[in-house]
């Protein structure tokens, strides 16, 4: 991570805590259960899998070429979709939509090609794609670890790809990132990605060297940074051109793993907009904005990003840089994408929380069930509601 230079007023990354009243070295033990350190540590070694796998099983060659990929799938799922479409936005030659709901769009027809993405396999909203495709004639893949979705694709005939099981979707995230780029691939639109991928993974392993539970706090830039947020509101302001799905992973993570609401807006709209909220002077003491830089952002985005950086701070926020130099494209946003979960768990143990569990959304998916349980026999039940499942 670099500081962005000469700038009056910015805090310094670990400031605004007690160390010895919130430890971040290991070991976490009840503090962390679930062990998202190790889950987190595991990313080279899931990209290393996937790649083995896919070569031992790849992706069959499309009967025709397709006008668009439509990706169905939702949380951890689609930002594996996201963030493999803004990495090559500037070379695919079709589009790729990520539907994030229960329906298509009326382009997605019998010449397109449906992804449904479910880490459970009963996803109800992915369900309900699949159908909606199968109905309306488009030629359909999937990636999941089993369940319904699983069990449909082998009763219809349609290739799926099998992820990793036993953990949370959004630990999954290399397999089925990927699973997705191999696809691209085998559609004919990127270039082989696995020496990129191969890349990517010494990246991760080289960065946990700076970034990992074992790094001490006082030569852990992630450590610091997270120490610097505890407490406050969390904006995280990036490029559309690349990073946006970055900005929202990070968002995700902070959400399910530090249990903390954030916010994210891109460059250049949030200079059309949001920045007006900035306004009244002095208002942002509690909040800090997290600025996601590319070196490949083209001059205007790096100049609005500064001027923007300037002015939060001018206004009382506090600004936390978080930028890579180092390495190839894909290996460049990995690393943001390693870096903000680190950021993320180290913030869940400063805020005393465990990262893995997701207690809320256990809980709604209950009151989501009781809800069609209740109302089942009604003329709008369907054969998926019973099943609002996980991403």
């Amino acid at each position: 991570m670099k500081e962005v230079p000469g700038r009056a007023g910015a805090a310094p990354l670990g400031a605004g805590g007690d160390a010895r009243t919130a430890p971040l070295d290991p070991p976490y033990g009840e503090r962390d259960r679930g062990d998202m350190a190790g889950k987190i540590a595991s990313a080279p070694a899931q990209i290393d899998e996937a790649l083995e796998r896919l070569a031992a099983s790849p992706w069959p060659a499309p009967s025709r070429a397709p006008d668009l990929l439509a990706v169905g799938a939702m949380g951890g799922s689609a930002i594996a979709a996201d963030l493999a479409r803004a990495l090559d936005a500037d070379r695919l030659p079709r589009p790729v939509r990520v539907v994030r709901g229960y329906r298509w769009p009326a382009c997605v027809t019998s010449t397109s090609l449906a992804l449904l993405c479910s880490y459970s396999g009963e996803t109800e909203e992915t369900l309900a794609l699949y159908l909606e495709a199968r109905g309306r004639g488009v030629p359909c893949l999937a990636v999941t670890t089993g369940g319904t979705l699983a069990g449909w694709c082998r009763r219809d005939g349609v290739p799926w790809a099998r992820l990793p099981e036993g953990m949370p979707p959004r630990a999954s995230l290399y397999a089925s990132w990927v699973t997705f780029s191999q696809l691209l691939h085998a559609l004919g639109w990127i270039d082989d990605p696995a020496p990129a991928w191969r890349e990517a993974a010494q990246a991760l392993r080289e960065r946990a060297a700076l970034w990992a539970p074992a790094v001490p706090e006082a030569g852990n830039p992630a450590k610091q940074s997270a120490r610097s947020l505890k407490g406050k509101s969390i904006v995280i302001y990036a490029s559309a051109e690349r990073l946006g799905p970055v900005a929202t992973r990070l968002r995700n993570q902070l959400n399910e793993n530090a249990k903390q609401l954030a916010h994210s807006a891109l460059f250049p709209e949030l200079n059309h907009n949001e920045i007006v909220g900035w306004e009244p002077s002095g208002a942002a003491s509690d909040r800090a904005v997290v600025l996601l830089g590319d070196p490949e952002e083209p001059h205007e985005i790096a100049e609005r990003r500064e001027l923007t950086a300037e002015y939060v701070e001018s206004r009382g926020a506090l600004v936390v840089p978080m930028r890579e130099e180092r390495g190839g494209r894909l290996a460049l946003t990995v690393a943001l994408v390693q870096l903000g979960d680190y950021v993320s768990l180290y913030l869940a143990l400063l805020n005393g929380i465990d990262p893995t569990p997701i207690a809320s959304i256990d809980a709604f998916k209950r009151r989501l069930a009781e809800s069609r349980r209740a109302r089942a026999g009604s003329p709008s039940s369907g054969a998926i509601e019973d099943s609002p499942g996980g991403t």
